[in-house]
């Protein structure tokens, strides 16, 4: 009996913490600004990131999942795109979050393109996922994958190095996941 009821209290526990996480990773939505040039992303100002995009990074690993299931969704946020033009759709917001997570995603490998080196460098990504839903789905497919074949090759490092944001130490998280070398 005992048993059962340390089963069952886990059990909602476990539940109660992933529909707390889901409910974060979903609140990028309301993301207003995404980090990008920063003098002190401790204090809230434009280019620092909004506080529920580092609340996100900060779980780690516990958000993944929910990082990787929100890259299909298409919702326009209210943060601007600097340098490309038009608004982060939620789906980007979230692999902006999954990059600060997790450094050196072969970002163009999955989406099947080629960085544009000799034009517009990045936007090649914001081209490519505003296009059409199905590549979106398709990227989300691939990132899921990449993900699943290498989540037991992440190590830890502890870093203060941003992975989208010129933004000056400490890093929110005190580091970040890489493929083991």
């Amino acid at each position: 009996m005992r048993y059962c009821l340390s089963v069952l209290l886990l059990s909602v526990a476990f539940l109660s913490a992933a529909q707390t996480n889901r409910a974060l990773v979903d609140s990028l939505k309301f993301v207003d600004d995404m980090p990008y040039i920063c003098e002190d992303h401790t204090k809230s100002g434009v280019g620092c990131g909004a506080a529920v995009f580092w609340r996100v990074v900060q779980q780690k690993q516990a958000v993944i999942p929910d990082l990787i299931n929100m890259l299909t969704d298409t919702t326009q946020t209210a943060a601007n795109v600097p340098n490309f033009g038009g608004q982060y759709a939620a789906g980007d917001v979230a692999y902006e979050a999954l990059q600060e997570i997790i450094h050196g995603i072969p970002t163009f490998k999955l989406l099947g393109i080629k960085f544009d080196s000799n034009g517009c460098g990045y936007c090649a990504y914001w081209n490519h996922v505003r296009k059409d839903i199905r590549n979106r789905k398709k990227f989300q497919a691939k990132v899921r994958d990449w993900y699943d074949k290498n989540k037991t090759n992440l190590a830890w490092i502890n870093s203060n190095d941003f992975s989208g944001c010129d933004c000056p130490a400490p890093h929110p998280n005190g580091g970040h996941f890489e493929l083991k070398k």
